[in-house]
């Protein structure tokens, strides 16, 4: 995905141990219309698929997989970090 690419290489961090640090449009600052694309792409490429529900960890996904989620009109559900 171009946007994708194009946004990571003027936003994105590259930090020690090939880390890629996008916090910057994913997690402190949301790039609502980034997002939206990256949910149109995924309902593109598994539109096919029987998709009932979009799982995500609390954590940086929880973003993407709600726009996701718009797209195949299904829940979100989210793994927490800790047991409850």
């Amino acid at each position: 995905m171009q946007l994708l690419k194009k946004k990571i290489l003027k936003d994105g961090k590259k930090l020690e141990g090939n880390i890629l640090k996008v916090d910057s449009f994913l997690n402190h600052q949301i790039d609502v219309e980034l997002l939206n694309e990256i949910g149109k792409e995924f309902k593109k490429r598994f539109q096919d698929k029987n998709i009932t529900k979009i799982l995500t960890l609390e954590v940086s996904g929880i973003a993407i997989a709600v726009i996701a989620a718009q797209y195949f009109n299904v829940p979100v559900v989210f793994a927490k970090k800790n047991r409850v």
